[in-house]
């Protein structure tokens, strides 16, 4: 979704990501063939429409939240950065931001080795160091001396992006995972996650049935939200200072200037990009 974002029209384009559509089983290579991409561009009006569009564009906020927040962190001097489940994020390849950076990329082995595969010829902005990590086995516990090992400074700033993955993890694992960060980052360090209202998880809410459904389908069922309201108090337990919580629709108005209508649609997603600091 993140590399259809260049077939949006330009005012909804907020994200130049052209790596995304790599990982799309095919269809990178599809767009790479002569001809097809223009021709792409130019019937997008006709394909990319509906959950498509939508989608497309709610990527291009969250992407645009956190790469703010990136940049913001590595101008102020900031030289670490910390994903955790980094999946097929290019961020380190991405963000001019990160020349000066050291990135280290968690995730699963099976998925560092098909990101090296496809972005192995690619230079990356900064220095980025693969820590091949399987979660369902290895406690988090482990994570900050495995970092400390891998060149990581526990003295200095570092932030942490969790996106797209606190939905999907247990209330057990959410505690393993903020009391994991806590430890690796020093005071002051940013924490940027995305999350779910609570309201998505209530197997009561009919409306959202058919979201989860998807989400189970295909093995990562929806396992926690939060009610905004109650999050600061949530991430203050843990040792993190919410500093701005804020909605896909109130992110549209701001980054993209929308409509009411087209704001509802965001709301209903139930998303929120949330900033936080190591107290």
């Amino acid at each position: 979704m993140r590399g259809l974002g260049a077939f949006l029209p330009a005012p909804l384009r907020l994200v130049d990501d052209p790596y995304g559509l790599r990982f799309a089983r095919g269809l990178g290579a599809l767009i790479d063939v002569p001809g097809v991409a223009r021709r792409a561009h130019a019937t997008a009006p006709i394909w990319m429409r509906g959950y498509v569009r939508r989608f497309a564009i709610y990527m291009q906020l969250r992407t645009r939240v956190i790469d703010d927040d990136v940049s913001a962190f590595a101008q102020a001097g900031g030289r670490q950065l910390v994903l955790l489940g980094a999946g097929f994020d290019c961020r380190a390849w991405r963000l001019a931001a990160l020349s000066d950076a050291t990135v280290f990329e968690v995730d699963h082995p099976a998925t560092q080795a098909k990101k090296r595969e496809i972005m192995g010829a690619e230079p990356a902005k900064g220095r980025v160091v693969f820590v091949p990590w399987d979660f369902e086995h290895e406690p988090l516990s482990a994570l900050p001396d495995r970092l400390k090992r891998e060149g990581h400074d526990r003295a200095a700033p570092t932030m942490t992006i969790l996106e797209g993955v606190v939905m999907y993890l247990t209330a057990a694992a959410l505690d393993a995972t903020f009391d994991c960060i806590a430890r690796y980052s020093s005071a002051g360090s940013p924490l940027a996650v995305t999350y779910m209202e609570s309201e998505l998880m209530r197997p009561s809410a009919a409306r959202w049935m058919s979201r989860r459904a998807v989400v189970r389908f295909v093995g990562e069922p929806f396992r926690s939200g939060f009610e905004p309201a109650g999050f600061p108090d949530w991430l203050s337990a843990r040792g993190f200072c919410l500093e701005r919580d804020e909605g896909a629709a109130e992110a549209g108005v701001r980054l993209l200037r929308i409509d009411a209508s087209r704001a509802n649609r965001l709301r209903n997603t139930l998303s929120h990009f949330a900033l936080a600091r190591r107290g």
